[in-house]
Formats: C-alpha cells, structure tokens, sequence
C-alpha cells in the first residue's frame, strides 16, 4: 500500500517507486569532510530521487514516531544553549560518546520501530512488504547513513525506549539526563555516582538487543565543578553561567581585528557569520562587547554575506 500511496502523493509510477528502493543503496554520493575534532568524516548523500521519497517518509510516517523529551538534538525548537542549561547547576559531568552512531542503528531496528508504533492501524503499512519499502529507502546497506535527511529523526526515535529507561533511572538517583545525538550527557550534584552508573550503561549496552550501540571510551569524560565542563560546545562556568570558552572568543577577536583591516578571507568571513549568529544565543554579552570594541558598522560586515 505504501508504494500506491507515494505513487499517487508525489505524481511518480509504481514500478519507478520499486526500482528506486531496491537500489537505493547505489543512489548516495559518498564523500569526506573534516571534523572539527580532527579526522575524516565519510557522507552518504542520498541522490536527487531518493532524498524526495526520504522526505515523504519524513512527512507521512517518520514524524509520526515519539521521540522523548531527553533527546535535545534533531528536534524543533532544540538548541544547544538549552541542552546545556540542563546541567548547569550540577557540580559533577559525565559525557558518553556512542561509536558509529548511526551505522549502529539498522534496518532491523527501524522495522521494531514502526511495528510497535503502528503495527496494523496504519494503512501504509500493510504487508512485510511494506516495510522493506521503508527499509530500504531509509537505508543504505541496511544501516542509518549520515547524509540521509530521514537519519537524525529515525535515530531519535530508535532510541525513545533507551531514552525512557535512563530518563526513569537517572530521576531515581538525583541525577540528570539528556542524550544529544550519539552523546550521553549525565550530571548531579551527588559525589561519587557517576562512576557505577558508567558501569551499569555498559552492562545494559551489553544486553540490549536493539539498538546494538558499542561506547567510545576515548570520548568518554569525567568532569566536575572544578574543571572545565563542555556539553555539546558549551563551555558551563564554576556559577554555572554558559560560555562559549576562551580559545574561540579570543579566536574571533582575531578575526574581527583582521575584518576591520581588510585582511579576511571569505572561509574566514563564513566561519565568522555563522559564529556570531551562534555566539548571540549562547552569550549574547560577548556580542555585545565586541560591537562595542569593533563598532557595530564592523560587526555587521562581519555577518553581512559575501
């Protein structure tokens, strides 16, 4: 039935509907770009064709699936500023990075996923197959793809029963949760918990059939009051205040500096646009004194586009 549904919605024929998902894993552009962090991440760009039928998916089924209020990235109205004020008062941090995340995340999962939301009340999915339609448009060799426009809210929603579960285990212990993407954030004000919670999210990783998630200890960090405590980009002050850090606002200085000389190149002037944009939410008073540094005739050739 979803394939007819499509069909009629986007004006296509049934057959070309078919062809495109049974080769849909041929129909990406793979490419690298750097990380921030360093290193090379690989892209799956789904092509022309099948980034439409992800987007009816999108629009028709996949915003129909629950997502829980703990996942802060993926949604309307989330920001980073608001995820890390979650954990702003809490004297002690623990940031869990997943490996893979969305690779980890497989055809298998997303069926679970859509069974157990709609199982037999949506008329789209009638039949086994229409849920491999789904599957393999969704997916490219079986497998979520960072690319896709479907992967971050599937992701979101693969997680929603893991999100329950720490949600209700964390609130238990006094200590807040939230997930950003592949990043668990916990924190509390309690000494000395985070460490057996740690144990008890690998032991529970271990046992859990769906999603299989694998933690990267080499992201994994402990930090508290007493250190700089990062969540998503965020620098959290010893009051508690949000920053955007030291190393990045004296960077942008030097920028606005080189502005003001004619001396910026257009990467540069981006890089900078969009961190302004960025730095007026995050810390709106650091904008401020750069507009009264600069002058606001600089600040605004700064983020004026080229």
């Amino acid at each position: 039935m979803i394939v007819e549904k499509i069909a009629k919605d986007l004006h296509l024929s049934e057959s070309y509907i078919r062809l495109v998902a049974r080769s849909a894993s041929h129909r990406y552009k793979v490419y690298q770009i750097t990380k921030k962090t360093g290193g090379l991440r690989t892209i799956h760009h789904p092509a022309r064709e099948l980034k439409l039928l992800q987007m009816w998916l999108i629009e028709n089924l996949f915003s129909k699936l629950p997502i829980h209020q703990a996942a802060a990235a993926y949604k309307l109205g989330s920001s980073v500023k608001r995820h890390a004020s979650i954990h702003r008062h809490s004297k002690f941090l623990l940031k869990v990075d997943m490996r893979d995340f969305f690779p980890s995340i497989t055809g298998r999962d997303l069926v679970r996923v859509l069974k157990n939301r709609f199982g037999s009340r949506n008329s789209f999915l009638s039949s086994p197959r229409d849920y491999e339609i789904v599957r393999n448009l969704a997916c490219r060799d079986d497998r979520l793809t960072i690319g896709a426009p479907s992967s971050p809210m599937l992701s979101n929603a693969v997680m929603y029963e893991f999100d329950i579960d720490w949600a209700r285990r964390c609130r238990n212990s006094s200590i807040a949760y939230s997930r950003y993407a592949d990043d668990l954030y916990f924190s509390t004000n309690r000494p000395n918990i985070l460490a057996p919670l740690l144990k008890d999210l690998r032991t529970d990783l271990r046992q859990r059939k769906s999603p299989v998630l694998q933690i990267n200890d080499q992201k994994t960090v402990f930090t508290s009051r007493k250190r700089r405590r990062l969540v998503t980009g965020v620098v959290i002050t010893p009051d508690g205040s949000l920053s955007l850090g030291r190393k990045r606002k004296r960077y942008v200085r030097s920028l606005l500096f080189r502005l003001s000389q004619g001396r910026l190149s257009p990467e540069q002037r981006n890089y900078l646009r969009g961190f302004i944009s960025y730095a007026k939410s995050v810390e709106p008073a650091f904008v401020l004194s750069l507009e009264r540094k600069y002058g606001p005739e600089v600040l605004a050739a700064g983020v004026a586009d080229v």
